[in-house]
């Protein structure tokens, strides 16, 4: 009994001083859980990124084409080695982020694509945007503001318009007026808005010659590009007018290729500039339906006509017989589409385009950089599967007209262009 008697003392003993000992101990809480929480000030899907007053929106897109075309688009490298099908995959993510201020909202916007092409040793990851807003200013990586149509429009796969389609390095302010009336001034990075400029050099003894150090012909650049637009938006539509001055600066002549006869070794530079104006309509009687037209002049500019990399158009040419000197091209092009919902699952696109481009030959030389006139007309169908996927078919035909000063190397180009894509969104 007197054991039992004191067992239990010492274990109510034990049990006092844990009581106590605990007692001392300091009180902890669980850490608090920050949950997702949806932000509504900016639109559908976006979230308050944890511990910010930041809203973010991810989103992105995979894209598979399967496309042809009768032939490469270049009437002079035809031949056996020319691929008449193509593959292609395209992922892209983009992320929006917007903060609200006391001076108007903050934003930054990304959005990168990985491709995969049917020559694996072309594959890349790209940014296709990178830009910031904060009030009226933009800045970074962003859509030119030139022109509306590739921006607002352009609901084409592969078909080929001949219109502004540049994403460029600029500074930009937008005011806005009441009544949805704008005016941006956008200085853009005269680099991005580059086409070529040809040489065409003949000495006393006949020896002619066409190369630049520099393969685009360009000089190092001396002014960016200044673009500004007026513009109106409302529940009819868009409109604008726009306009462009860009730096034509040639590069220096090779003087291994080049007659010592040319003296200086540069050919100066002139101020090339573009204009043009854009409509899109809404139509009221039809879902989804509209119609969108846009015209350009350009001289020096072939970048604002959509005209980089086809054949030898060019911006200027050099020339030389006895003197030298610079002569902007010029020309003017018009882009159009119409559009709507046939059923709630099928949206249907029609567009045209049109471009006539002159070298200005009038040298006395036989010239090797051609004029140009070219057409294209086409169309697509989209079928929405389920929310999210889609699947396309497009067809277009384009002709083109190459006219050189010799008039035996005149070419006339025409092709069929097309295919499938099948498109996730989310």
């Amino acid at each position: 009994m007197m054991m039992k008697t004191l067992l239990l003392g010492a274990a109510a003993g034990l049990v006092t001083v844990g009581v106590a000992q605990a007692a001392d101990l300091p009180m902890t809480k669980a850490e608090p859980v920050e949950y997702v929480k949806v932000c509504n000030e900016f639109g559908e899907g976006f979230f308050y990124i944890p511990g910010t007053d930041t809203c973010l929106k991810l989103s992105g897109e995979v894209r598979a084409d399967y496309r042809f075309q009768s032939n490469d688009g270049d009437p002079t490298t035809p031949g056996r080695d020319e691929d008449r099908t193509f593959f292609r995959t395209r992922a892209q993510v983009k992320w929006d982020a917007r903060t609200a201020t006391e001076y108007g909202t903050l934003r930054s916007f990304v959005s990168l694509n990985a491709n995969v092409n049917s020559d694996k040793q072309t594959n890349d990851v790209t940014v296709d945007r990178a830009f910031i807003q904060f009030g009226g200013l933009t800045a970074g990586y962003a859509h030119t503001f030139f022109g509306i149509f590739d921006a607002d429009y352009a609901n084409n796969m592969y078909f080929s318009y001949y219109t502004s389609q540049s994403v460029v390095n600029l500074l930009a302010y937008t005011a806005v007026f009441g009544g949805g009336f704008s005016a941006t001034l956008s200085v853009e990075d005269g680099h991005d808005h580059r086409g070529v400029i040809d040489g065409d050099f003949r000495s006393a003894s006949g020896v002619i010659g066409n190369d630049f150090l520099n393969d685009s012909g360009y000089g190092g650049q001396r002014w960016p590009d200044i673009v500004g637009n007026l513009r109106i938006d409302q529940g009819w539509g868009e409109a604008a007018i726009f306009g462009a001055a860009h730096d034509v600066r040639s590069a220096a002549f090779d003087p291994t290729l080049i007659p010592v006869v040319l003296g200086e070794n540069n050919a100066g530079s002139k101020w090339g500039y573009a204009f043009g104006a854009g409509v899109g309509v809404n139509l009221p009687f039809w879902a989804g339906g509209h119609v969108a037209v846009e015209g350009t002049y350009a001289k020096g500019a072939t970048n604002y006509l959509g005209l980089n990399g086809i054949g030898e158009i060019s911006d200027s040419i050099v020339t030389y017989n006895g003197d030298y000197g610079m002569k902007l091209g010029h020309g003017w092009g018009v882009t159009g589409e119409i559009g709507a919902d046939i059923t709630p699952a099928i949206t249907a696109n029609l567009f045209g385009t049109y471009v006539d481009w002159k070298q200005v030959h009038d040298d006395g030389l036989a010239d090797f950089s051609p004029d140009l006139k070219a057409w294209g007309v086409g169309g697509n169908v989209w079928y929405t599967i389920v929310k999210g996927l889609k699947v396309a078919l497009e067809v277009d035909y384009n002709h083109r007209k190459f006219n050189y000063d010799n008039n035996a190397l005149d070419e006339t180009d025409h092709y069929w262009n097309g295919g499938v894509r099948i498109l996730r969104t989310f």
